[in-house]
């Protein structure tokens, strides 16, 4: 395709009323940016209260106004703002939209909390300032429909995430977290950048609509190696943003930033490696070798998080590496290509990362009882294989029920397989106690909704995104290969913590527990690259 060398200011829809449907979502957009760079001399604390109380929740009435419009009519570009098909636009398709309005509703939560957090505190202000900075930037990463928006919104919101990690500089810990994360956002900066780069000289646009239907062709003519390429620097961007190992150790050490920072991190800006996954799901559906590169990082991070996070003593840390297994989980999901249980796993997480985070003093006295009643299993064998039973009868019941099988959507089978490993945890302990027979089966029915909700709202999802996404393709016969052993090491995963009862006395499982519980390590391959220590800081 030709570059376009003036300036492009030809709206891509003509109707007055699809503008001003892209100008109301830019209303939040501008009002979160602008509540964060007005200096605090002219904005005084409560003024910056009040408009953050109003803004979050005009985002979302605004998101509703947008649900009814797509339902109805589709997706809506703006104008592009910008020269050779690069600069700014507005894309309000299926998924920024449910990006967006998750994006609102974490904000109205997380704001609230920051009001009665640092009450009293002389830099109060500043901290919400910077807060709906960053809030303002994510979305206006979400719904950025060109490669240079979605760049520029992309470095801004990793910049300004870094000043809220040093809002108290004095702490050590905090400097050190806030080095480790510039070094590895500037990597994923410079791989977004090349990845970007070599679509843009491929396609010959910078418009994410022209891109994807020009991938729709590339699938049926060949791939070209700078697509490949592309691609596989687009997981890597992906991975350094969503702390994939061994990148992993400034997310768990982040915690001592404030807990909202903490809480809008884990809920919100480590999603955009699977975000970016899920919006260049065309590319990865294209291409061959990158989407191999993303299930192997994706699962191995997923492996090692799950492992990790439940030997840890302190609250925050174990969601520290809860974060990593869950990020993890979501781009091993990309790589199989089921990008709707990617973005339903996304949404999950998110909502409950927030509320963990921000109710972590409470979740200490449920980690107390939950380690209390750790001592209430029997331990015996012939009721853990009667509990694995079940499982295994209600998990293929219920998948043949939405006639998902080894021969129809395999690699939703393979998922489901590993949501089934978590609640195999739920229904053996339930069955390996000293429950009442009222309580098994008030587990086993909870067992069955969840498993019920996850096929019924995966499809939910999968219509809603319709054409933003590629349909899900037959697997090669390398990704079932690694699809079959990465859910081999979960079930191996999960089994270790059910035999945890019968192995607690041996010197073997004591000494392996020392090791998992400094996370095998890993975070020292970090400091090195980074050079970052107590002593340096």
């Amino acid at each position: 395709m030709n570059y376009n060398p003036l300036f492009c200011f030809e709206f891509k829809t003509n109707t007055i009323m699809e503008n001003a449907l892209c100008i109301l979502f830019l209303i939040p957009i501008a009002a979160f940016l602008l509540a964060g760079v007005v200096p605090n001399k002219l904005c005084n604390l409560n003024l910056l209260v009040n408009l953050t109380r109003i803004i979050p929740l005009l985002a979302a009435i605004i998101s509703i106004v947008g649900a009814i419009w797509l339902f109805n009519f589709g997706m809506v570009e703006s104008k592009l703002i910008g020269i050779y098909d690069l600069g700014f636009l507005i894309r309000i398709d299926a998924l920024g939209l449910i990006m967006f309005s998750m994006i609102s509703i974490i904000a109205i939560v997380v704001l609230r909390f920051s009001y009665n957090y640092l009450d009293g505190d002389p830099n109060q202000a500043k901290f919400i300032s910077e807060l709906a900075l960053t809030i303002g930037l994510v979305q206006l990463l979400v719904l950025s429909g060109n490669l240079f928006g979605l760049f520029i919104s992309w470095i801004f919101t990793s910049l300004v995430l870094n000043k809220l990690i040093l809002f108290f500089p004095n702490r050590k810990k905090a400097r050190i977290a806030a080095r480790k994360k510039f070094i590895v956002a500037r990597l994923g900066d410079l791989s977004l950048l090349i990845a970007l780069s070599l679509i843009y000289i491929e396609i010959g646009s910078g418009n994410l609509s022209v891109i994807f239907e020009e991938l729709k062709h590339t699938q049926l003519n060949g791939v070209s190696m700078s697509l490949e390429v592309a691609a596989v620097f687009l997981v890597l961007t992906a991975g350094l943003k969503s702390a994939q190992i061994p990148f992993h150790g400034w997310l768990i050490e982040v915690m001592e930033a404030p807990t909202p920072v903490s809480a809008l991190l884990h809920a919100g800006l480590l999603n955009a490696g699977p975000f970016l996954m899920i919006r260049f799901a065309f590319l990865l559906d294209t291409v061959s070798i990158a989407p191999v590169f993303l299930f192997i990082l994706g699962s191995i991070t997923a492996i090692y998080g799950a492992l990790v996070f439940t030997t840890q003593p302190n609250v925050k840390t174990s969601l520290a590496y809860s974060s990593v297994a869950h990020m993890g989980f979501s781009m091993m999901v990309c790589g199989l290509g089921v990008y709707a249980t990617s973005l339903l796993h996304l949404i999950a997480h998110s909502f409950f990362k927030a509320h963990s985070f921000l109710s972590s003093g409470s979740m200490v006295e449920k980690a107390i009882t939950k380690d209390a009643s750790a001592y209430s299993r029997k331990g015996s064998v012939g009721r853990m294989i009667i509990g694995f039973a079940i499982s295994i009868a209600l998990f293929f019941l219920i998948a043949s029920f939405w006639g998902v099988t080894t021969s129809s959507e395999y690699q939703l089978l393979i998922i489901g397989g590993v949501v089934f490993l978590g609640v195999l945890n739920l229904v053996v302990n339930a069955v390996d106690s000293y429950n009442y027979y009222s309580s098994i089966f008030k587990i086993m029915g909870a067992t069955v909704l969840v498993l019920m909700s996850f096929f019924g709202l995966e499809e939910l999802i999968r219509y809603t995104l319709g054409a933003q996404i590629p349909p899900i393709a037959k697997p090669s016969e390398l990704m079932m290969f690694l699809s079959a052993t990465m859910l081999i090491l979960f079930f191996i995963t999960v089994l270790i913590h059910l035999l945890s009862p019968l192995l607690k006395k041996g010197t073997f499982y004591l000494k392996l527990g020392v090791h998992v519980r400094n996370g095998f390590y890993l975070n020292l391959i970090l400091d090195r690259i980074t050079k970052s220590n107590y002593k340096c800081i």
